[in-house]
Order: structure tokens, then C-alpha cells, then sequence
């Protein structure tokens, strides 16, 4: 299947992933996330959109408990 908008395939990609145990709920990560896919949930802790996160590391760099990983790219389908 073709991909008009993506040619010669979609790039790879990292994605940010929040560790739910270390999570304070601070929300420092959802302030400086610059796609604004960082998500507060019912519970009060915040999780990553990954179909919208473009892997910037802002919420890493940001978060001062590390709770944020960085996932390797991988290829999007």
C-alpha cells in the first residue's frame, strides 16, 4: 500500500514514555511539551499521546523527578 504523503516511507521516530510510579503529577512535562500531547489523567498523573509525540525530549529535559524515558526511533507503519 502507498503512502502519498510519505513516498519513501514515514521516518523514524523516538517517543516519550512517563513511568507512572515515578510521575509526581507535577505537570512540568505537559507545560514545556510542544506538541501539547502530554495528557493529565483521571488519577492525577500524566501520560504521552504517542501518535502525536515527535520525540523532542522537552518533557525529559524538563521533568525534575525522571520520570520520562526516551524511546530508540522506530518505523512508523
Amino acid at each position: 500500500m502507498s503512502d502519498s504523503a510519505h513516498p519513501f516511507g514515514r521516518k523514524a521516530r523516538a517517543l516519550a514514555v512517563i513511568d507512572p510510579v515515578s510521575c509526581t503529577g507535577c505537570g512540568y512535562c505537559a507545560m514545556f511539551c510542544i506538541m501539547k500531547c502530554i495528557l493529565l489523567r483521571p488519577d492525577g498523573l500524566y501520560e504521552v499521546d504517542a501518535e502525536s509525540c515527535i520525540g523532542c525530549r522537552s518533557c525529559k529535559v524538563n521533568c525534575p523527578f525522571g520520570a520520562v524515558t526516551i524511546l530508540p526511533p522506530r518505523q512508523e507503519v
